[in-house]
């Protein structure tokens, strides 16, 4: 069962998200400690006082928030432990190049180790993939030959990691297809290179083998993966018991803007091919300060009960900034996402399946009712 996986991982992302931190601050007191040649040392103490550090504690409470949104994205993990134990292990590779190597080490030390935790726990979750677990809402992440990532969803197909756009103006580096707009899944093999194009203009190249062809919401994806047949199988499963309709706005609405200026490059060929990763830079940049500044809003909320008014200046100063910035991050989101999922015009008609799509292309006969674990 998937809830077993789950009780199996949460020992690790509770030693990722609250453990590490709270171990290297244990570990940092102690050596603090020893160079005074204190002998009394209190390790129940300092664990517990660990939870009061302003650099420990509000990063750990919004790791085990973000864990418990994101329950599903197994690839967000790793991330999500890193919350916090890179600020404490900032503070400490600080503090180590003046007390000694040894603080400064187990700092570099720590944001690894809770990236490690995590993404085990993330494959505990999602791998190997049976029945039951392509049928749940758990991410699964399949790489590439060549470079890329397919990441199947609860809702829908996302790739990323993809090459750089070709084009210097496309908004996006990723795209999307959801589970209630795929029309054809397909496994084929290719058996010549050849170049395939993505609607964000990011070209993959097919090297001879196995192919999942994928055509959905006006795209058409030819994806060189290890085990074509399991990966179909895993997508029909997973589009069956998983798609939910999701209305698009109106044409006429201002988060269309980014998806059709990608749609204006649709069969344009730059002069110089780019290079550059798509940045979403802002966007994160955004969250960042969000997560700064909404724990000094509330602090100051607090305040105002213990220490008088004074602090309703703080109230209104950090609100307002966390505020906008939560603003700029979930509206750069929603417009991102509707990029993704509509790289093509929905008034563009659907790819023909019956078409081969590249030289040296071939299906693979299918067998109903065949199911294969990856």
């Amino acid at each position: 069962m998937v809830f077993l996986r789950y009780l199996v991982a949460l020992p690790l992302l509770v030693a990722s998200v609250v453990g590490v931190p709270t171990g290297y601050h244990v570990l940092s007191s102690y050596l603090y400690r020893r160079e005074l040649r204190d002998e009394k040392f209190d390790v129940v103490g300092e664990f517990r006082e660990s939870f009061t550090e302003n650099v420990v504690g509000w990063p750990m409470a919004l790791a085990i928030v973000l864990l418990v949104v994101f329950w599903w994205m197994t690839t967000a993990w790793p991330k999500i432990a890193l919350v916090p134990s890179v600020p404490a292990s900032v503070g400490g590779a600080i503090i180590g190049l003046i007390d000694g190597w040894e603080n400064a080490a187990s700092a570099a030390t720590a944001p690894f180790v809770a990236w490690g935790l995590a993404w085990l726990a993330g494959k505990i979750v999602s791998w190997p993939v049976t029945g039951e677990v392509r049928r749940s809402a758990v991410e699964i992440a399949v790489g590439l030959r060549g470079g890329g990532r397919l990441r199947v969803q609860s809702r829908r197909l996302l790739l990323d990691k993809l090459p750089p756009p070709v084009h210097p103006m496309s908004p996006i580096g990723r795209v999307a297809i959801r589970f209630d707009r795929i029309s054809a899944v397909e496994a084929g093999v290719v058996h010549t290179p050849a170049p395939w194009r993505l609607a964000n203009t990011s070209e993959l190249t097919l090297t001879p083998g196995e192919v999942l062809r994928v055509i959905g919401g006006g795209q058409e994806w030819l994806l060189p993966v290890g085990d074509a047949a399991a990966l179909r199988q895993l997508v029909v499963e997973r589009a069956e018991h998983r798609a939910v309709p999701d209305p698009r706005p109106a044409m006429e609405s201002d988060r269309w803007s980014h998806a059709k200026n990608l749609w204006e490059l649709a069969g344009q060929e730059p002069p110089v091919r780019n290079t550059r990763t798509v940045n979403h830079g802002n966007r994160w940049a955004a969250l960042i300060i969000s997560a700064l500044t909404t724990p000094m809003a509330l602090f100051s909320v607090f305040r105002i009960f213990t220490d008088g008014w004074g602090y309703l200046v703080g109230v209104f100063f950090f609100g307002l900034i966390a505020w906008i910035a939560t603003h700029v991050w979930f509206r750069q989101g929603v417009l991102y996402k509707l990029t993704e999922e509509n790289p093509v015009s929905p008034m563009a008609d659907e790819p023909d399946p019956q078409r081969n799509p590249v030289t040296g292309w071939s299906a693979q006969p299918v067998v109903l009712g065949q199911t294969r674990d990856l």
